[in-house]
This record gives structure tokens, sequence and C-alpha cells, in this order.
């Protein structure tokens, strides 16, 4: 590597990694405020928001990544261009069209590095993170009981407790509507909700207490049962309770390379080709968004080097480029999904595409010369 490499690539990583930090920041708090209502609940500690934290880190750093090298890029170069650094290689005889391979060398590691926290870090990130949120849920629906108020946010169950301790409750009554048909009312003189396992249920633990049963036709003649117990324990689940409060429920970008493959060929096997194109599409987008940075590599010094434009129109053409991408991307996806094209032909797209376009500006930046950066 020469000096000329060493000097334009440190003016690369620089901004790259400014920009890295400031975006994977803004982008961690825009997701951490969207569930604030969970993070800032009664039951959430410094170490559960400090491992969402660091378990959303690949799925956050796959959106940024891109972005954050892309502008790195155009801002180094355009550094060189703005103190006439470029004019200078070019006078040496240093085509402007050389520095491309330092930006498209740092690209290709950057890619590269993009693809394995895309395919391998981000699903087992994301499933840590969406199993933290469901616990943490599970504590706050624990300690948002308060005394003297009915708690109706569990599905078909209404909870009133005259006094909270810790955790626990005192002197309970529980309404449980999860049968229509027959309603059950609760009285115990404690009781408690404790997690259960990683799924949507939570264990009911009532002590001293009895229950009371009516049928829905007992104006008919139906039964009204008594019960008297010293220990009882029920699974509830929670239902939309959880899934409505964690958004990262569902999410397609849990599942790994192996799980959307095996999903694609079952969905082949049962004859649903559309949901099998939809699984690959979701295959084949995991692998585009990091070679994205191909393309943006080659874009950086085309739009960095164009000094006559200015560094606003630079960083203007960075954004035209992601928007670009994104547009490219999703008619990518429709394609897939119709079956127009192969799901591995259709999300590239947007790196053949822009790749192109990079190149045609490279090879027309080279036969213009030091003119075309002075």
């Amino acid at each position: 590597m020469s000096l000329i490499d060493r000097y334009l690539g440190k003016e690369i990583l620089l901004p790259f990694v400014a920009g890295l930090l400031f975006l994977t920041q803004l982008l961690l708090a825009t997701q951490l405020l969207a569930q604030a209502d969970v993070l800032f609940g009664s039951g959430v500690a410094f170490g559960d928001v400090a491992a969402i934290v660091i378990a959303l880190l690949p799925h956050v750093l796959g959106y940024v990544l891109p972005i954050a090298f892309l502008l790195g890029g155009v801002l180094g170069v355009g550094r060189l261009a703005e103190d006439r650094e470029v004019v200078a290689l070019g006078a040496a005889g240093i085509s402007p069209a050389r520095l491309v391979r330092v930006p498209l060398a740092l690209g290709v590691v950057a890619a590269a590095l993009g693809l394995w926290l895309s395919l391998s870090l981000e699903p087992a990130g994301l499933h840590a993170a969406r199993l933290r949120l469901n616990e943490i849920v599970k504590r706050n629906v624990t300690n948002d009981v308060r005394a003297g108020t009915f708690y109706d946010q569990i599905p078909g169950y209404t909870v009133y407790a005259e006094r909270v301790r810790r955790g626990g409750w005192e002197n309970v009554l529980i309404s449980d509507r999860s049968n229509p048909d027959a309603p059950v009312l609760a009285l115990a003189r404690a009781g408690r909700l404790e997690p259960v396992g990683v799924g949507q249920e939570m264990q009911l633990v009532l002590d001293a207490g009895e229950l009371h049963r009516e049928d829905a036709e007992g104006a008919e003649g139906g039964e009204y049962v008594t019960a008297r117990f010293r220990h009882a324990e029920l699974v509830l689940g929670l239902g939309t309770a959880l899934t409505d409060r964690n958004a990262l429920s569902g999410s397609s970008r849990e599942m790994d390379v192996a799980t959307m493959r095996a999903r694609a060929s079952a969905e082949r096997a049962r004859g649903d080709v559309g949901q099998a194109l939809r699984f690959e599409g979701y295959l084949h987008r995991r692998i585009a968004q990091p070679l994205a940075l191909i393309p943006f590599a080659l874009l950086a010094v085309p739009l960095g080097a164009s000094r006559r434009i200015g560094r606003g129109f630079a960083v203007a053409a960075t954004l035209l480029a992601v928007v670009a991408h994104y547009v490219l991307l999703r008619g990518g996806e429709v394609l897939a999904q119709k079956g127009a094209l192969p799901a591995a032909i259709a999300l590239q797209l947007p790196t053949i595409v822009l790749s192109l376009v990079a190149l045609a500006l490279v090879v027309q930046q080279a036969r213009r010369g030091v003119g075309a950066v002075r």
C-alpha cells in the first residue's frame, strides 16, 4: 500500500467512524424511545437496557454501515479536493480514478463485516432482545398492580389488591373472564405474579382463598360452585398484552439463514409459491443490504472529488444515492414476490444498477482528468 493510499484511507476512515457512531446512537435512541413504555417501566434495571442495546447493535449497524461509509468516503475525498490535493495528484500524473481503489478496498472489507453482522449476529441479537423485552414486560405487569386499583391489562382478567408489598399482594380479588360461559371470582389473602419461561405465560400464585364460579345458565338450573384452597397456581397467557408492547415480536429478521431456507422449501413443498418467494426475498434482502457498500465505495471518488459543485451537493448526492438504493431495493422485492425475477437477482438490482452508474462516473472522470476536479 502506497503512502497516498494510506493517506486517503485515513481521510475516509475518520469521518466514516464519526458518522457511524453518530448514526448508531441516533438509531439506537429511536429504537429505545419506541419502547419507552416498556423500558422505563417499574420492573426495569440498568442491566436490562444495556443488554438490549448490545443485542440491537448488529441490527442497527446493518442499516447505518452503508450510509456512514458513503458519507465518510465523500467527505474524505472531498477534503482532498477542497485543498486542491486531487489537482496536485493529477499534475503529478495520478488520475483521480486511481483513488477509487482505496474506498473500494475499504468497502469490500466493510461489506464482508456487514454480511457477517446481517447473517449471523443480527438474528441472534434480535432473538435475545425480544426475549429480554418479554421478560421486562412480564416484570412490569407484576409491578404495575397498584394498591386499591383495578388492573385489567391481562386479557380476560382483572386484579385488585388492597395492599402491595415488594411484588406481593394482600387481600386480593381476581375476576377471571377467560371463559365467558363460566366466569370465576377468586378471593385470596395473598397473591403474586411470577414470570414463566420465555413465552407469553405468567403464573398466578394465590394463598389462603376461595373460588366462586357460576355457569352462564345459572338462572335455568346451572350450578354455583364455591371452593376453598390453601395454595393455588394458574398459568395465564398475556396474549396481546405482551405482543402489543414488544415491537420486536414476529420480526422476520430474527430468523437465521437455515430457518429461512427451510421455510421457503416447506412452503414450496406445500404449493404456496407466494410464501416461498416471500422467505427467499427476506434472505436475499439481508444479503443485499451490506453489499450496498460496493457501489457506494465506487461513488465516493466521483462525488467527493467534484469540487466545482461543492461539498453541499456531494452530501446531497449521498442522500440521493441512499434513496435510490432503497427505491431499487423495494422494486426488486416486488419483482421477487411476483416471481418476475429470481430473488437472488431481483434483490441485487440496487447493487448492479448503482455499480454501473458509479463505474460510468469513474470512467467519465478519468477521461476528463484533472479538469474534472478543478
